[in-house]
């Protein structure tokens, strides 16, 4: 039996994306259906159980956002019950709703499951918030990474969502969330539990423990397998996992995710959504890529602006950025206007060179940014090769980081002129 699991964990490689370069050789014509809408922002944060505090942007504008998407042609919507501890899942199906049946029909949504919420007095928390921030920030997050817990997850998301499925349901975040990290005093193993090789139990101290072999109970299984019965039964159309890569003291374990591509099942996973990890300030999610690339993973690719930084914010993976990196982010600035390119047009174009990359998720709060960032997609297709050329003598980019290649200069043509390298950046 357990020879027979090993065999069938060996990585599964589509012929197609084993045989793609790793990054494009051209620049990638993204398109509006390339785009996916992190409905995170469309919902005030959960507080401390969440995903911190922000405040609610309200019904009328998630609705006024979702549908200006449409009309711009996305059609595929990310969420999670992590974010605003169900509020975003519950403002998004509150813009779905809102539709016509001819509109609803084409749309594709994602949600997570590894995070379960209830009500400060035990409830299921699948009811509305009311726009209550007291209450939503009152509600309890448990992780679960068991096969059981997945079921309980998605019937929660419908519920909240208002829909009778969703397209994609994904393992969000194990060993990666701001309430079970390693070193903390009462650490799980999540992917271990996600893959069946353990299990959670209530430790003697009120936090949670990984079951020994001994304590394991055959028949509970793990996430990868109850969502790999999930989509066997319907229930779901894909499998996936949305992890940070950016490795940041406070977020982003690369290795975590590939323990978890490395030990699921073949075929297991449809699509990773890896965040942070892939953007013009960090490149630590290259190795990660690459993997899902030879195990034949599509990457929905998230935090291209770097959570702000590379749109005119003032934070970087989510927290304050350091004086180092926002003069980097300046830097880019720079090169991009000297090749004609707004920056965040530059960002997008990055994350879609990789050739495993389907898909580019971009948080969207309103109409009007809606509208800004499908313009940036369409500048995105202008950037060429040069930009990353010069990147690289600019030492913006590593010089060893895969990029196409320059395009061969027609027979007789004169050499074109490179844009004016930019002055080698300060030690970091």
């Amino acid at each position: 039996r357990q020879r027979a699991r090993a065999a069938a964990r060996q990585p599964f490689v589509h012929a197609h994306m084993a045989d793609a370069p790793f990054l494009s050789p051209h620049p990638r014509a993204l398109a509006p259906s390339d785009i996916v809408l992190g409905a995170i922002w469309i919902a005030p944060g959960g507080g401390e159980q969440g995903d911190g505090a922000r405040g609610d942007p309200g019904q009328d504008n998630a609705t006024a956002t979702v549908s200006a998407a449409i009309a711009h042609g996305v059609r595929e919507f990310d969420t999670a019950p992590w974010y605003g501890a169900g509020a975003s899942e519950e403002r998004l199906g509150g813009a779905i709703a809102a539709l016509s049946e001819e509109q609803r029909q084409p749309l594709q949504v994602g949600t997570k499951a590894g995070r379960l919420y209830t009500e400060a007095d035990g409830r299921e928390a699948t009811g509305p918030f009311g726009g209550d921030l007291h209450a939503l920030r009152t509600r309890v997050c448990t992780n679960d990474y068991s096969a059981a817990g997945a079921r309980r997850s998605l019937a929660a998301s419908l519920a909240r969502l208002g829909v009778p499925r969703v397209h994609t349901l994904r393992i969000h975040d194990p060993n990666d969330n701001s309430n079970n990290r390693r070193g903390d005093p009462h650490f799980a193993d999540e992917v271990a539990e996600a893959l069946g090789e353990g299990g959670m139990a209530d430790s003697p101290r009120g936090g949670p423990r990984v079951l020994t072999a001994e304590e394991w109970r055959p028949g509970e299984g793990g996430m990868v397998d109850g969502l790999r019965a999930m989509r066997d039964e319907g229930a779901i159309s894909q499998v996936g996992l949305g992890m940070n890569c950016n490795r940041m003291p406070h977020q982003g374990v690369p290795e975590e995710i590939e323990r978890l591509v490395k030990g699921a099942p073949q075929g297991t996973f449809d699509s990773a959504l890896l965040a942070g990890g892939w953007n013009l300030l960090s490149q630590d999610g290259l190795a990660t890529l690459q993997l899902c690339a030879r195990c034949g993973v599509a990457v929905h690719v998230a935090g291209v602006f770097a959570s702000g930084l590379l749109v005119g914010g003032d934070t970087f993976a989510y927290k304050a950025a350091r004086p180092e990196v926002v003069d980097r982010a300046r830097r880019w600035g720079e090169l991009a206007a000297a090749h004609g390119h707004d920056l965040p047009a530059v960002a997008v174009a990055f994350a879609a060179l990789p050739a495993v990359v389907t898909r580019v998720v971009v948080g969207m709060a309103s109409p009007g940014q809606v509208e800004q960032t499908l313009a940036w997609v369409e500048q995105s297709r202008r950037v060429g090769g040069e930009v990353w050329r010069a990147a690289k003598q600019a030492g913006l980019l590593d010089a060893s980081l895969p990029t196409p290649p320059p395009p061969p200069e027609p027979a007789g043509a004169s050499p074109r002129a490179a844009a004016p390298p930019l002055p080698p950046p300060p030690p970091l």
